[in-house]
């Protein structure tokens, strides 16, 4: 929408386009003394870009004219004086092409009046008719440099144009303009200069036209020296006078052509909280996205959960050729609210594919996103070790405490029996406070964190394992889970622990001469140490309870049965 100093409201593709009547009066008066004038009051126009650097473009306008007389006639030796309005309706369209033939360099064709539908006026004014006669225009655009541009423009009429504009700040233009014609008197006859800023979706205009040499372009006229044959465009004529124009441009909204479209999403695993940092790192869904334009693009994906997350993760670009589909995963960086869900949740997940640096996206799709509450475990003894949280105050205020207590007797062991006796310590002290309440593992279970287990002082295997290597991890002792699920009876799952006394295999007599009662592993150091076996299950018996039951376990699972092999006993490390 653009509206200018002198009054004329129109919507427009080319640029604001001035009635005659306001730009280009003429005098009638040896006409019988009335007015006229011509007139653009309605214009339409439809562009499509059938590629990046070819687009074509058609307009319509609608054309008024208006010519007044009188009739003077003698009745009965009266003479009777008649006003009379001459008016005719014309629809005009106009043809154009935009080839950008290089980042730097554009040209574009105008073929003026190719099709008319042309109104006809009164017999005896014909003469004040508009020719709409058929006329090809050329135009090149060519930036020198980054912050200026150049532009010419030559008619079949053989008139044009020449042009500059300088961008010297951000969201500013300075322009200057030559017109020339060959019919005009000085040939070059007018020169224009002008200045625009734009901010977002609004643009203003001012610019200066100043006509050389005066003659015709003086806004009045006799009949007599009237041509209406020479006005082929109403943006300038010979009876255009100076003039300061001022337009104002407000774009409402566009419609942006989406190069890709998205076929699916598919998200791959719920949130769990005590393991949303992952999904920083691995996939958490994957979009199918399919490339519908005619020519190569590059395509991310970003997805956003609204407050789970504090901005949308980027995919990297994805290059693809045109109609080709690809599967692009997506991560997502989850902030600590997560942690705060107390129950199964499902949110909305917005998915934007792109194909641009702008703001706009070409395509959106929702996908649902389960959150599980912050104690849900999905029943892996790798997600397991998210529940083992060694640097928690509690945990450590409490191995502490312990360790204090029996400072004495630390101090009097071997050194390289000290982690020994610190898990004995801790593991005494856990159960005497502990009851154990049995809860088969499933497919998905409810995990305390160790803070819980303790103030609540009850748990099933999952909980007594997550808490005691919690405690051994926070002094210090590297632990791991054995998860044991026997093929065919998922229902006798079970988990139990190991821990590393980072005593040599050569001492190992110094912990029991039974080599049924220890495993020797490579430790994180990659060095063979004694690990131990315990059942955290067993906790009310004490420690060497606990240690003879989780050997047994482990002879019968691993060695006897050959769990590990057949794989249906895993070894997790936890640290």
């Amino acid at each position: 929408v653009q509206w200018n100093i002198q009054g004329v409201k129109n919507v427009t593709w080319t640029g604001t386009k001035w009635g005659w009547d306001s730009s280009c009066p003429y005098d009638t008066r040896s006409l019988s003394g009335g007015p006229g004038n011509y007139s653009e009051p309605f214009s339409f126009a439809y562009g499509h870009s059938f590629a990046e650097t070819f687009s074509v473009g058609v307009l319509g306008r609608l054309v008024q004219e208006k010519v007044n007389d009188t009739r003077y006639e003698l009745v009965q030796q009266n003479l009777i004086i008649t006003p009379r309005t001459n008016e005719a309706t014309s629809m005009a369209f106009d043809f154009g092409m935009l080839w950008n033939a290089s980042r730097s360099t554009a040209i574009g064709v105008v073929g003026r009046n190719l099709f008319v539908a042309e109104g006809d006026l009164a017999r005896e004014v014909e003469e004040f008719a508009l020719p709409f006669k058929r006329t090809l225009e050329l135009s090149a655009r060519w930036n020198v440099t980054s912050p200026i541009s150049l532009a010419a423009s030559l008619s079949s009429l053989g008139n044009g144009s020449l042009g500059i504009e300088a961008a010297p700040v951000k969201n500013l233009a300075l322009r200057g303009g030559l017109y020339f014609d060959k019919e005009e008197t000085p040939k070059v006859f007018a020169f224009s200069v002008g200045a625009g800023w734009g901010y977002e979706f609004l643009e203003a205009d001012v610019a200066y036209m100043k006509f050389l040499g005066g003659g015709s372009h003086s806004g009045a006229g006799s009949v007599a020296s009237f041509d209406a044959s020479t006005i082929h465009s109403f943006d300038l004529t010979r009876y255009t006078t100076d003039r300061i124009v001022l337009s104002v441009k407000a774009i409402f909204g566009n419609i942006r052509r989406s190069l890709a479209r998205i076929e699916s999403v598919e998200m791959l695993s719920g949130v769990y909280p005590s393991s949303y940092e992952l999904f920083a790192f691995r996939p958490i869904g994957h979009v199918k996205v399919r490339n519908v334009s005619d020519k190569p693009i590059q395509v991310k994906a970003s997805f956003f959960v609204e407050k789970f997350m504090d901005a949308p993760t980027e995919t990297t670009p994805v290059h693809l050729q045109p109609g080709e589909v690809q599967e692009i995963p997506f991560s997502a960086v989850l902030n600590d609210q997560v942690r705060h869900v107390g129950k199964l949740t499902i949110r909305e997940g917005n998915v934007y594919v792109s194909t641009s640096v702008a703001e706009e996206y070409d395509d959106r799709a929702q996908a649902k996103v389960l959150i599980h509450g912050r104690n849900d475990w999905d029943g892996d003894a790798h997600s397991l070790r998210h529940f083992v949280t060694p640097d928690d105050p509690e945990i450590l205020r409490y191995t502490r405490d312990v360790l204090l207590r029996y400072k004495d007797t630390l101090s009097s062991v071997a050194r390289e029996l000290e982690q020994l006796m610190k898990a004995r310590i801790l593991f005494d002290a856990f159960a005497k406070n502990l009851v154990y309440v049995s809860d088969p593992k499933q497919t998905s279970d409810y995990v305390q964190y160790p803070s819980e287990t303790l103030v609540l002082k009850s748990g099933d295997c999952d909980d007594m394992t997550a808490c005691f290597s919690s405690l051994l991890s926070s002094v210090g002792i590297s632990t791991a889970f054995v998860d044991v699920v026997p093929t065919g009876a998922p229902e006798k799952s079970h988990i139990y622990l190991l821990f590393d006394t980072g005593l040599d295999p050569k001492f190992a007599d110094r912990i029991s001469q039974n080599p049924k009662r220890y495993i020797i592993r490579r430790n994180a150091k990659d060095q063979e140490t004694i690990w131990l076996p315990i059942e955290t299950t067993v906790t009310a018996k004490g420690f060497d309870e606990a240690w003879l039951t989780g050997a047994q376990e482990y002879l019968e699972d691993v060695e006897l049965n050959l769990g590990l092999i057949k794989g249906w006993v895993r070894i997790v490390d936890v640290n």
